[in-house]
């Protein structure tokens, strides 16, 4: 279901977003650069547990012991098909739309089919086949604890709403393509799961951002939530999509393209940089950082300039401010 105001459920129920294939590469790209220590399996496992919380739950992939294991298996395929994250296969991935996410769907698909824990060990053959071992393990199934959340993470409960409206997707074999690029859906679960895998790893000491970004006091990890948001919005520096601003109003289309019909949330334009010396955006989104990181790329691209950003967290929303930055030359 596509709320139009830009929070969608996919066909479990489950909060998710619509991500470029290409974009979410670049994103772990930026976002892995910005910590001390590379991010390694932290995106598989975030995959994995996340997909396990989703369809532990789901009645329609639930089966007995002797009956419904074959029916349970062909809609989890389905899932993934549906989803655009390829075509599973028992030990194959074919036409993954990201090699580490695919890994981890797989993994849970197959622990849940088992009713064991296993290990997985994988071989990207080429760009649209991925190989993969499972090792089972000795060890039961036991609920995923629920990760911490954090309030900046984004918000956990859909939007005011209850308007559906269609999203224009051009389905090829096992992906499909918003416009011009090939997209998939990502459960917000999987941000989050790696939001807080993330919270208390050291940056790395080349860790800088080409604008200036200040968090409110009362936000928690705030090193964590800036490093996400300026790889988010590095994300967005690699293509070459424009973005033209002459009135406050023009806003509306390029949020509901980019943000709201990708389940990304709402922004209003509080106050533009057109009228005022400061733009202020309110950003209510189930997964905050990455909004947020779209539209400060957005904004520089519109106005031509960097920006000096701050964030604030209030009741129902986070509050962008966004300047020009101010130069020195004293």
């Amino acid at each position: 279901m596509f709320g139009e105001d830009g929070f969608f459920l996919d066909p479990f129920g489950q909060p998710c977003v619509l991500m470029g294939v290409v974009e979410f590469s670049k994103f772990c790209l930026h976002l892995d650069a910005l910590f001390e220590s590379p991010l390694g399996r932290k995106l598989i496992y975030a995959a994995t547990d996340a997909e396990e919380r989703i369809i532990s739950a789901h009645p329609s992939v639930q089966f007995g012991r002797w009956f419904g294991k074959s029916k349970a298996k062909n809609r989890l395929q389905q899932r993934a098909m549906e989803m655009g994250w390829g075509e599973f296969g028992e030990v194959s991935v074919s036409g993954p739309a990201h090699d580490a996410l695919t890994v981890g769907f797989s993994l849970a698909h197959h622990e849940h089919i088992s009713q064991q824990r296993a290990n997985v060990e994988w071989h990207q053959v080429n760009a649209d086949m991925i190989r993969l071992q499972f090792a089972t393990k000795n060890e039961n199934i036991t609920p995923v604890p629920s990760p911490l959340h954090l309030p900046w993470f984004g918000s956990e409960t859909q939007g005011l709403s209850s308007s559906l409206f269609e999203i224009e997707l051009d389905r090829r074999a096992s992906s499909f393509f918003y416009g011009d690029e090939r997209s998939f859906f990502l459960s917000s679960h999987v941000f989050w799961n790696l939001f807080g895998s993330l919270l208390g790893r050291p940056l790395s000491e080349d860790f800088s951002a080409q604008f200036n970004l200040e968090m409110d006091e009362s936000i928690e990890h705030a090193s964590t939530f800036s490093a996400v948001i300026i790889a988010a919005s590095q994300a967005f520096e690699a293509n070459e999509r424009p973005v033209y601003v002459l009135s406050a109003g023009d806003w509306e289309g390029h949020f509901a393209e980019r943000l709201t019909k990708r389940g990304f949330g709402r922004v209003r334009v509080e106050q533009s940089i057109l009228d005022e010396e400061t733009s202020l955006f309110s950003v209510h989104s189930p997964v905050a950082p990455v909004a947020i990181g779209l539209l400060i790329g957005m904004w520089q691209r519109a106005h031509g300039m960097v920006g000096e950003v701050k964030v604030e967290l209030v009741s129902d929303a986070l509050l962008v401010r966004i300047s020009p930055r101010r130069v020195d030359y004293t």
